[in-house]
């Protein structure tokens, strides 16, 4: 990647953090950093200037066979027990109106951009076994856990737009709190097992108890 590239998707990442500042909840800016990030970070990994996440061999297993599952009816889910992890990831999804398919299937375009596309499509199962809501401190602490379990340019400026926000407008109890569950994001992250190869959607009859005990994930307080 040459220096204008860089720049480029630094520029862009840098103005979405600023709409991010002014608006915590615009998630098509969350996609613009991620999509500049993964260019960036793609281009770190191949030359080993970043813990690569791909030295997981499930994920690696994953990006080979570009795993990708069938869509699943998230009302058909609502008939596991709310112990389970389909049936806690269906009532998050009905309780705050959100759907699985929010966003627009694409052809990976390396392996970063894979993970992003990954995370993506689990972001609100992460959400139910990590224990984070999806208030604007909640996401930031799911950023904070997906930080501990690898290194990542967009976690980093989702913080980093939160804490602007923040100080700009004085709001410094608020400060505290994004800091706060960042922090509980990474250390809990960091300490559980690596999730990132994890096919969830095999799961979804498994209590969620028992795969936090299994892959030694803490939730959030």
């Amino acid at each position: 990647m040459n220096s204008f590239s860089v720049l480029k998707h630094n520029l862009i990442s840098l103005y979405g953090v600023f709409r991010l500042a002014r608006n915590t909840g615009a998630t098509r800016y969350v996609f613009m950093i991620g999509n500049a990030q993964d260019s960036l970070a793609e281009n770190a990994r191949q030359r080993g200037d970043m813990r690569d996440p791909f030295s997981d061999p499930a994920l690696a297993d994953l990006w080979q066979e570009r795993y990708c599952p069938e869509p699943y009816d998230v009302d058909e889910l609502l008939s596991l027990g709310p112990e389970t992890l389909g049936g806690m990831y269906a009532r998050h999804m009905k309780s705050r109106g959100l759907r699985p398919d929010f966003f627009d299937a694409v052809t990976p375009r390396h392996n970063m951009h894979y993970l992003r596309l990954r995370l993506r499509q689990t972001h609100d199962i992460w959400h139910t076994l990590a224990g984070f809501d999806t208030d604007p401190v909640g996401e930031v602490g799911l950023q904070g856990f997906y930080f501990g379990q690898f290194t990542n340019g967009q976690s980093a400026l989702i913080i980093a737009g939160a804490i602007l926000k923040s100080v700009l407008r004085m709001r410094y109890g608020e400060l505290e709190q994004f800091v706060a569950a960042f922090c509980e994001g990474y250390r809990n992250g960091r300490r559980a097992q690596p999730l990132l190869g994890v096919k969830w959607e095999d799961l979804w009859q498994e209590p969620v108890a028992d795969l936090r005990r299994r892959f030694n994930v803490e939730a959030a307080h």
